[in-house]
C-alpha cells in the first residue's frame, strides 16, 4: 500500500512539473530533460526564413550559405556564456565570398530566452539591397536581440521585431 501511495505522488508531481514547468518557448517543446544551454549547443543551418510572414527561404539559399555554431571554447569553464562562430560563404556580384566571424554571445535565459547577434560591418556596398541585414549586421549596442520561440535538441526558431518588420528564422542541426 505505500509503495502505491508513493508511486502515485510521484506520478502527480511528474504531471505537475510537465503542466506548470516546462512551456517556455510559445513553439515548444512543452518537456524537456535537458538545459536550454544545452539544447542550444550544436552547429545549426537555415532551414527556413521569413520576413512579415513571407517565406524568404530561396532568397536566402541564393545568397547564403552559412553554419551558425554555437559552443564552449576549450578554455572556458562550461557554464561561461557560448561562442557564436558564423563561417560559410556569400554571394557577392556572382561569385561566392568565404565569410566567418565569431564572438562571444551573452544570452539572456529568463521568462524568455534572448539570443544576440552581433555582427559588426562597416562597408555594406559588397552586399547592396540584401534583406537580411537585420539579422547578421548591426550597429546596435548589445546588437540584435532573437527571441527563442522553439528550442529541441535539433532545432531552434528565432523571432526579431525591427519596427513593423517581424523575422522569423528556424535553424535546424
Amino acid at each position: 500500500m505505500k509503495i502505491k501511495s508513493i508511486r502515485n505522488i510521484l506520478v502527480l508531481i511528474l504531471i505537475l512539473f510537465t503542466a506548470i514547468g516546462c512551456g517556455r518557448f510559445e513553439d515548444g517543446p512543452k518537456v524537456s530533460f535537458r538545459s536550454v544551454m544545452n539544447r542550444i549547443y550544436g552547429t545549426y543551418r537555415v532551414e527556413y526564413i521569413s520576413k512579415n510572414g513571407v517565406d524568404m527561404t530561396n532568397y536566402w539559399n541564393t545568397y547564403y550559405d552559412l553554419n551558425f555554431r554555437i559552443y564552449v571554447p576549450y578554455y572556458e569553464r562550461p557554464d561561461e556564456s557560448p561562442s557564436l562562430e558564423v563561417s560559410g560563404f556569400i554571394e557577392c556580384n556572382d561569385t561566392l565570398i568565404s565569410y566567418s566571424i565569431g564572438y562571444q554571445t551573452f544570452i539572456q535565459i529568463g521568462e524568455d530566452v534572448y539570443f544576440p547577434m552581433n555582427n559588426y560591418m562597416i562597408d555594406t556596398s559588397l552586399y547592396p539591397g540584401r534583406h537580411f541585414y537585420p539579422l547578421l549586421i548591426t550597429t546596435e549596442e548589445g546588437g540584435v536581440m532573437f527571441k527563442i520561440t522553439r528550442l529541441t535538441d535539433k532545432e531552434m526558431w528565432f523571432r526579431h521585431e525591427n519596427g513593423n518588420d517581424i523575422y522569423e528564422i528556424n535553424f535546424k542541426e
